[in-house]
């Protein structure tokens, strides 16, 4: 019989009808308990776990939830792990297509099975709840590594990303005392912008020995390389048969198009799961060329987020040699539905891209284990645990995605212009180099306006933070009462405003 795990609505009445759970389950119990008997399964719950039945199928959207939004998810889960448990996701997911079909998965394996369980780490709050719910489920933290991938990849001289994210996810790993794994596109965003030819290869750091490891490259790098050893005259032509770029990442859901997502973040993961079996590097990317991510609704364009801050984000595996073959790994990404309408349509749980049962014995599951959370049940997971969130969030963001993202409201926009005057101004020459606009409509002032700048100055030391890149172990945990940060429960909009 399978075990389903569920939350625990209050008033427990089967037969309230969907259209009074949908007013913010008003009248709900944060926690309740009971076993019953459900189309031949037994519908298991521990003590209000996180996951969500088939009873409540509805989810909160990010635009709908305040801060008196009732917690209904985000309670805190009972131990599972060494139980021999099987979760399953709250609604079956998709299969209404051949992809869909080999990528489902009923069910995950009992949590104790997985080798290795990686939390794709943004240092954001979904991501940071992803990791606090496997220790509520019991899971050790030796069985768990924080993977981060660094979205700016060591470039020389230009940012696209808070400057105090890599001391951020750094100093929470070192707080917990969880192996973090950076991995980056060398040159990361913006030398992928202005690439003429093939992408630059992958990098990652062993968190033991700070040793730089690189993927091998492709094939189109190798022949690229040789072409600029030529300095021929027709150089440029001949590197843009391997693809060139040179256009910002488009504000769309396809992540062919917003290629900052996908290719920075999810490709980066890829290449290294899918070469766990290698102890000396890692495979080559075998990735796809793709353009500036796009402000839509599917993946396949808007790279840059989605995949890309679950699959990209930053952290890659430890222990190769221990991980080479005959292997299981689990993937926790943090998105959730109610952030958008693309994300409402997610499976909870997936056979991953880099499963690889029959070459290499290596199973790959992805599992987002908040997907169903509202804002209100991810902050509260954060609360329970004492976490100091990112300090984007307390400046006054809603999102912490990279700082100058594609899909950043012209409030906050107005933001980056306060805090990061010059990196604006280079956006602004960049649309001007490229002849090619961060927005699909028009240029950056144009797009910005004259909307009030998000910034909230009444957390000095997260704006201290986000200019200096300063975080210390010592900033991971809030010392005071903790507080929703001055970005919460604003949609879309950013803090103050």
């Amino acid at each position: 019989m399978g075990i389903w795990i569920i939350t625990c609505p209050d008033d427990l009445d089967h037969d309230k009808n969907m259209a009074e759970r949908s007013e913010r389950f008003a009248g709900q119990r944060e926690r309740a308990l009971y076993s019953e008997k459900k189309m031949g399964l037994e519908v298991f719950n521990y003590d209000c776990p996180g996951q969500l039945s088939f009873i409540e199928p509805d989810f909160i959207k990010d635009a709908d939830c305040t801060v008196r939004t009732p917690v209904i998810r985000g309670v805190k889960d009972s131990p599972v792990y060494g139980q021999g448990k099987r979760i399953k996701p709250r609604l079956p997911g998709r299969t209404g297509s051949q992809h869909f079909e080999q990528i489902h998965l009923p069910e995950l394996l009992p949590l104790e099975e997985y080798d290795l369980i990686v939390v794709l780490f943004s240092g954001g709050k979904d991501s940071t709840a992803c990791y606090y719910k496997l220790l509520e489920l019991g899971v050790p933290k030796e069985k768990i590594e924080l993977w981060h991938h660094d979205i700016d990849g060591g470039h020389p001289t230009r940012q696209m990303d808070w400057r105090c994210t890599h001391n951020y996810v750094k100093s929470f790993a070192d707080a917990e005392e969880v192996p973090l794994r950076l991995s980056y596109r060398v040159n990361g965003f913006f030398g992928e912008l202005y690439r003429i030819g093939a992408s630059e290869p992958i990098e990652w750091i062993d968190p033991e020995t700070g040793e730089i490891m690189r993927c091998k490259p492709s094939q189109n790098y190798l022949k690229c390389e040789e072409l600029k050893e030529k300095c021929t005259e027709d150089m440029e032509e001949q590197l843009k048969e391997y693809g060139y770029r040179m256009k910002f990442p488009a504000k769309s859901g396809d992540l062919s198009r917003r290629w900052c997502s996908a290719y920075l973040k999810i490709a980066v993961a890829d290449s290294v799961v899918s070469n766990l079996d290698r102890l000396d590097q890692l495979a080559e990317l075998g990735g796809k060329r793709l353009k500036f991510p796009a402000k839509g609704g599917t993946h396949q364009g808007r790279w840059c987020s989605g995949n890309l801050k679950a699959a990209v984000q930053d952290s890659v595996t430890a222990n190769l040699d221990k991980t080479r073959e005959n292997t299981k790994i689990l993937i926790v990404s943090g998105e959730r539905r109610g952030e958008s309408a693309g994300r409402a349509n997610y499976n909870e749980m997936e056979i991953h891209r880099t499963n690889a049962e029959k070459k290499a014995h290596r199973i790959v599951h992805q599992w987002r284990p908040v997907i169903d959370y509202s804002e209100k049940d991810v902050w509260e997971v954060l609360k329970r645990h004492n976490v100091n969130p990112h300090p984007c969030y307390r400046a006054g963001w809603n999102r912490c995605s990279c700082a100058q993202c594609i899909f950043s409201t012209p409030p906050l926009f107005a933001g980056i212009r306060e805090i990061y005057p010059e990196e604006y101004a280079k956006l602004k020459q960049d649309e001007v180099i490229l002849g090619f606009t961060l927005d699909n409509k028009c240029d950056l002032d144009t797009f910005v306006g004259n909307a009030k700048s998000c910034v909230y100055h009444g957390d000095e030391k997260a704006i201290h933070s986000l200019i200096t890149g300063e975080f210390t172990v010592d900033d991971v945990y809030v010392k005071d009462q903790w507080k929703y940060p001055a970005g919460a429960f604003h949609g879309a909009a950013g803090g103050p405003c």
